[in-house]
This record gives C-alpha cells, sequence and structure tokens, in this order.
C-alpha cells in the first residue's frame, strides 16, 4: 500500500446546507420566544398567533442563515471541540420547560416543547456536520499511509451483542415501570439506555478507514470522523485483530479477516503508534 495523495477538498465559496439549517435552528428556539411575547403584548386570536409564527419561523431562519453565510470558518471551528454537540443538548432543558409550562402557557409550551424537540434533532446533525467539515479540512492535502474496510472480529461482536442485550432489556424495563408508576426519571434512563446501547454496537459494524499523519480516520455513508494519534495509547495485535487502545473510551477493533494485508495495515499504524503487549 503506498502512500497516496488524498484529492484536495474543493475550495467553497460557500456552504448552503449548512447555513440553511443553523438558520432554521435558530428559528425552532427563537420562535416559540416572539409567540409569548406577542400573547403578552394581547395578541390572542389564532389567526395572529399562526402568522406571527409563521412571520417569525421565516424571518429569524433568513436571520441566522445570513449571519452563519458570513462565517465561512464556523463549521470547522466547531468541529474541532467537543462544543460541537451543545447545539444538540441545549434544547433539552428548552422542551421540557415548554412542557411544563403547558398550563401557564398554553399554545406557546406545545410549540416550545416540540420546536424544542426538533431543534435538538436538528442540533446534532450540526455536530455531525462540524465534525466532518474540521476532518475535511484537517485531511485537505495529506498523505495517506494505508486505506482500508474493516470491522471488530466476529468473537468481539458477539460478546459486546450479549452486553448491549441486557441493557436493552435493563432500558425496556425502566421504560415500563416508569410508565406504570409515572416516574420520569426511569422513563428517562429507559430512553437514554436503548439508542446508547445502539449506537455502542454499531460501532462494531465495517468501517471504511485511512491512516495518516494527522490521524485515523473513519468514513460513514454521510460523516467523516478523525482521530488524532495523541488519542491513542498504543496498539495491540491479537490473534484476530488489531486493536487501537483510547484511554477510558472503548477501544478500536480491526478485524484481520477483513484486512487484504493486515501487515502492510499494522506497518502503517507502527509509524504512529507503538506496538503493546498482547492484553489477556
Amino acid at each position: 500500500m503506498s502512500p497516496t495523495a488524498v484529492p484536495s477538498a474543493t475550495e467553497r465559496s460557500g456552504d448552503p446546507l449548512w447555513d440553511v439549517l443553523v438558520g432554521t435552528y435558530v428559528a425552532l428556539l427563537g420562535t416559540p420566544v416572539v409567540l409569548l411575547a406577542a400573547t403578552r403584548l394581547g395578541v390572542r386570536t389564532p389567526g395572529l398567533l399562526y402568522g406571527t409564527t409563521v412571520t417569525a419561523l421565516a424571518l429569524i431562519t433568513g436571520l441566522g442563515w445570513r449571519a452563519a453565510a458570513r462565517r465561512p470558518r464556523l463549521a470547522v471551528r466547531l468541529g474541532s471541540t467537543p462544543v460541537r454537540w451543545l447545539p444538540g443538548a441545549a434544547p433539552v432543558p428548552y422542551a421540557l420547560g415548554g412542557f411544563a409550562s403547558l398550563a401557564a402557557t398554553g399554545v406557546v409550551g406545545v410549540l416550545a416543547f416540540f420546536f424544542g424537540l426538533g431543534a435538538l434533532v436538528l442540533g446534532f446533525v450540526l455536530g455531525v456536520m462540524a465534525r466532518t467539515r474540521h476532518t475535511d479540512a484537517r485531511l485537505d492535502g495529506v498523505e495517506t499511509d494505508a486505506t482500508f474496510e474493516a470491522g471488530w472480529p466476529a468473537a468481539a461482536r458477539r460478546r459486546l451483542g450479549l452486553a448491549v442485550g441486557a441493557v436493552v432489556v435493563v432500558a425496556a424495563v425502566c421504560f415500563a415501570v416508569g410508565f406504570l408508576a409515572d416516574r420520569w426519571l426511569l422513563q428517562s434512563a429507559g430512553q437514554i439506555l436503548f439508542p446508547a446501547a445502539l449506537v455502542l454496537y454499531s460501532s462494531t459494524a465495517q468501517r471504511h478507514y485511512t491512516v495518516s499523519a494527522a490521524g485515523l480516520e473513519q468514513r460513514l455513508p454521510v460523516a467523516r470522523r478523525l482521530w488524532s494519534w495523541a488519542r491513542f495509547a498504543g496498539y495491540t495485535r491479537t490473534s484476530d485483530a488489531l486493536v487501537l487502545h483510547r484511554p477510558r473510551r472503548v477501544d478500536i477493533r480491526l478485524a484481520l479477516a477483513d484486512l487484504d494485508d493486515p501487515d502492510a495495515v499494522e506497518d502503517a499504524i507502527a509509524r504512529y503508534l507503538r506496538a503493546s503487549e498482547p492484553r489477556r
């Protein structure tokens, strides 16, 4: 596997998808606030409330779109830090606040709840997009040492599958008990554990990887991510996998059976990580 040049990223004159999604995100959070102010000023009729909502959505989306377009490096800077997940986390108290205020605010609370949930989903989409754009910027013009596809070895997948299955059962029990006993904390625990377990198991699937001086890149169907070599503590070659060790995180496992040339891949990784003793 001889080094090859990564194709340079096309110089963008703009990123309209990112810009419009940022505008939409801001509008989802800002529109209920505008509607609340309108009701405090005496607007009560359904037609006026509907018109205020549509106008606020359009106006705030446009302003947010324009503001994002004037900051072309925003996505790259955001994607370089864990702050990229803040847009997905911030709407949680917003939506809960809307739900808790339904009796006092009526339609405004309903709108805040559902718009908050929409902003939550969109915020995580923006986080993934920012991470991908940061990866693109880091790898622009960087040479690769190896490129390959690999997933976890079958034995490790089975072990993790059993653990994930147990977590899913616990999540279902928590949600059911919480629903029947009207304990929202148990319901929330079940709702958090279930997707977290599925996401963890999905990390064992076969992915496309590239090795370069910038780090280890993983390509997903609609996203890219990059781990710098400083985030690894070394690697181990076992009987069925190359295991890249990450402190306090789940190790990355590359099944030898998935690799056309395991020795070449190991040589590429060994340029940047030291080999560890096989773990028992």
